[in-house]
């Protein structure tokens, strides 16, 4: 089970960071401006958090085993279809489709895995999220060195991303997914509450959630900004400027397995205390007291690895009665957060600088602090958060 999703993380990575990879050849195919460009990446998110969200529910009530092979399917075709006469409208569709099918295969994986592990949750997913950053990493790099010996067109790393999928159907097929309905307890009365049943901590949920929002919203407006922020405001070549966003999946890489190896289990208190550090070194950076692009953007990913896979096992049991529904209201508020953020960063950048709006990332991550700080500290009152 843990390497069908380790392997299906990879994949997903993969579609991350394709139209990063890709950007000037779909803005030249396409002839699109910024601003359309940019809808690509918030339709996409909108595909994710819809397929998170409906997800949950439907993976407590529906078998998980063919829920992730339909989803699996849907992102085939979503992508092996996109081709050189794909207009932009369709592209629109076909990125809607690919995040509902991704995010319906992420919460399924994600909600097994909470109740499989309940003990070690956080950590095993720490392993099985890392697989996305390495693949967001390493795929703009192996692209790169494809275009220099060969041609391949943009779709067409689509369509390997999309057949990246079929081996993940067949695998799912002999790997076990589903799991066991507990049995509810009968009515009682009122004046009787079974000490079986869990309790739900609603405070420290919903704290979870501000921190999967932040997250997401800064890891996406990181990656959509930092580029031209390197280029146009530090005045690095653009070859450097790329290695930033490298750096930053890197660091998040790292920083992932760093928290999955680390000897005591990571949590929501350490998540509070590395995101801090994370906003500071963006400060430090920003203020033009931190050197290099590159340490920076590895610095804070680093800190930052483990704050999603973290909060996403700590949610499954801050709602411990329905778990997966849980880590899909979770996960899809991330992908909200991968919405709004990036998009208030460019509302700011255009009438203050892009200086200014990268810097109020910082706040963003702030909050992530303050949030999973109180996450932390809902701990000792309820046994379902730790």
């Amino acid at each position: 089970m843990t390497t069908l999703a380790i392997a299906t993380f990879l994949a997903f990575g993969t579609l991350l960071v394709l139209f990063g990879a890709n950007a000037s050849e779909i803005i030249t195919s396409l002839d699109l401006d910024y601003a359309d460009f940019g809808l690509l990446g918030s339709v996409l998110s909108i595909g994710l958090g819809t397929g998170i969200v409906v997800a949950g529910p439907a993976s407590d009530r529906l078998s998980r085993r063919w829920l992730y092979i339909g989803s699996c399917l849907v992102v085939i075709v979503a992508a092996t279809t996109i081709g050189p006469d794909t207009t932009y409208q369709r592209l629109i569709v076909h990125m809607i489709v690919i995040g509902l099918g991704a995010g319906f295969y992420e919460t399924v994986l994600n909600a097994t895995v909470v109740e499989d592990f309940p003990d070690t949750a956080a950590r095993r997913l720490l392993f099985i999220h890392s697989g996305a950053p390495l693949a967001a990493c390493i795929v703009p790099l192996l692209i790169a060195v494809v275009r220099e010996t060969t041609s391949i067109q943009w779709y067409e790393t689509f369509r390997i991303a999309g057949f990246m999928h079929l081996p993940l159907m067949l695998a799912a097929c002999f790997v076990t997914m589903d799991f066991s309905r507990p049995v509810r307890p009968e009515r009682e009365s009122n004046t009787h509450c079974p000490e079986s049943v869990p309790s739900v901590d609603h405070l420290a949920f919903i704290a979870i959630c501000a921190t999967t929002f932040t997250y997401v919203g800064v890891e996406t407006a990181l990656t959509m900004f930092v580029v031209d922020h390197a280029t146009t405001d530090l005045g690095l070549p653009a070859v450097r400027a790329a290695r930033a966003i490298s750096a930053f999946w890197g660091g998040l890489f790292v920083g992932r397995l760093a928290a999955g190896l680390s000897p005591q289990s990571p949590g929501a208190g350490m998540t509070a205390f590395f995101a801090a550090i994370a906003a500071a070194i963006l400060l430090l950076f920003e203020s033009g007291l931190f050197g290099s692009a590159e340490i920076a953007m590895v610095a804070i990913g680093l800190a930052l690895g483990g704050v999603f896979p973290v909060m996403i096992g700590l949610a499954g049991r801050a709602h411990p009665s329905s778990p997966a529904i849980a880590v899909g209201l979770a996960g899809g508020l991330g992908s909200a957060g991968g919405f709004v953020v990036p998009w208030a960063t460019g509302g700011v950048a255009s009438t203050l600088g892009l200086p200014f709006a990268m810097t109020t990332l910082a706040g963003w991550i702030l909050l992530l602090s303050v949030a999973a700080a109180i996450v932390h500290l809902r701990r000792p009152r309820s046994k379902a958060v730790s």
